[in-house]
């Protein structure tokens, strides 16, 4: 008599019983519940190309430059490790307005005043990367007060207490028409180091109209916001023709339209869908050419036992949203802190069940946050990932280099 089989049945059962066992795996497994929808394409990247946040390399290049250095040292380290990597581009600041660094890296020192060398510095960012093969997003200023900021363009306009994310940025002419100035310089600008225009740059995959802009103070429906960005995105647009042009929002609604409602209503905040501005609305302008969204659910207070499937569901309903709109989605940004409430081991199955989600519903790209060269220690950032020299990337010393490797390999496959 042979074996019985209900003892292979039950070893079965048994061997997939335990497997649903494993945290960490049913955390992967719900990071990347998304259906499989086709690719549509940032540019000329593949689908879900893989993209790194460099944000300080004007920055760090300025100095370099002041110094009467040949090249900088950490725009080398980061763009060849973004080709070791194998992703496709690199995110970071094509402004800087900080008071504090006046004569070291700020861009503009003033209302239409400008830093040569600072400048220069972003030239050779922009050299570079077209060296090493990356192509850049690029904001063109931020919300937050970090290098300047809506803040400090308020505060030039003469308006009384400017504050962070001061609302007057999206409304008052007279910052209004300085930024859309900034804009006009900059993409006019010939670069000191290859003779190339700005906005015909071929480094650059895209413009960023602001870094997170947000709605708060101004009207419940989006209007003022939405309002702005088809202004300013006509700018970019007529100044850069071959460039793509996004928002740089976060990807918060007015509603929960086009959301699955019953999911958002059952425990994730509902500030995210009550925010003055719309990603739909915001993505449908006609020269905005790519949604763009960001994820962080520890900082927006997302519990944490919803918080693989937030992000299931942040990733595609948005990448959903845009398809809808004949636009791709890049997910900008998105994080889990270090010393947050997840460990290394959750948090790599939480960042590879996301980017296989994003492959899935095929977003344009994704680019987390945020990726430190060697000599930046690890409490410099609350999310810092590295690619160490000497290392191997799985070594967890990295955090997640390996995973970028993985994702860049599956991108533009499906």
């Amino acid at each position: 008599m042979g074996p019985d089989p209900r003892i292979f049945l039950c070893l079965i059962l048994s061997l997939l019983a335990a497997c649903g066992d494993d945290p960490l795996e049913q955390l992967e497994v719900e990071a990347a519940d998304c259906p499989l929808s086709p690719p549509v394409l940032l540019g000329d990247a593949p689908s879900t190309s893989v993209l790194i946040n460099a944000y300080y390399l004007q920055d760090e290049a300025a100095r370099d430059v002041r110094s009467g250095l040949p090249e900088s040292p950490v725009v080398e380290e980061v763009f060849s490790k973004a080709a070791a990597l194998g992703v496709w581009g690199v995110r970071t600041l094509a402004f800087n307005d900080a008071t504090s660094k006046r004569g070291m890296s700020t861009i503009q020192v003033a209302p239409g005043e400008y830093d040569e060398t600072s400048l220069r510095a972003l030239d050779l960012v922009l050299t570079r990367a077209a060296h090493h093969g990356v192509k850049l997003v690029l904001p063109l200023g931020n919300y937050w007060d970090a290098y300047g900021g809506a803040r400090q363009y308020v505060a030039w306009a003469g308006l009384p207490d400017p504050v962070e994310g001061d609302p007057r940025f999206f409304t008052d002419r007279t910052v209004i028409e300085h930024y859309k100035r900034y804009i006009t310089f900059l993409l006019s600008r010939i670069n000191t180091f290859d003779g190339i225009r700005y906005g015909a740059h071929p480094a650059v995959l895209g413009w960023e109209l602001l870094n997170e802009p947000r709605g708060a103070g101004l009207d419940r429906g989006g209007e003022a916001v939405r309002a702005w960005v088809d202004e300013l995105a006509a700018v970019v647009k007529a100044q850069a023709p071959g460039h793509l042009v996004g928002t740089g929002e976060e990807g918060f609604e007015t509603t929960l339209q086009g959301y699955d409602a019953a999911f958002w209503r059952g425990g994730p905040p509902a500030s995210l869908f009550d925010a003055s501005n719309s990603f739909r609305g915001n993505t449908a302008s006609p020269s905005i050419d790519f949604g763009s969204a960001h994820f962080y659910p520890e900082s927006w207070g997302i519990p944490s036992d919803l918080t693989a499937r937030s992000g299931a569901h942040w990733i595609s309903e948005h990448a959903a949203l845009a398809r809808e709109l004949g636009k791709p989605l890049f997910l900008g940004e998105f994080g889990l802190r270090n010393q947050g409430g997840f460990s290394l081991d959750e948090r790599r199955a939480l960042y590879r069940g996301w980017m296989r989600c994003a492959w899935r519903v095929g977003v344009g790209g994704i680019a987390p946050w945020m990726f430190a060269t060697d000599n930046r220690p690890d409490e410099w950032d609350a999310f810092s990932f590295y690619y160490r020299d000497g290392t191997r990337p799985e070594d967890p010393r990295n955090r997640y280099a390996d995973l970028l490797i993985e994702a860049a390999g599956r991108a533009g496959g499906r």
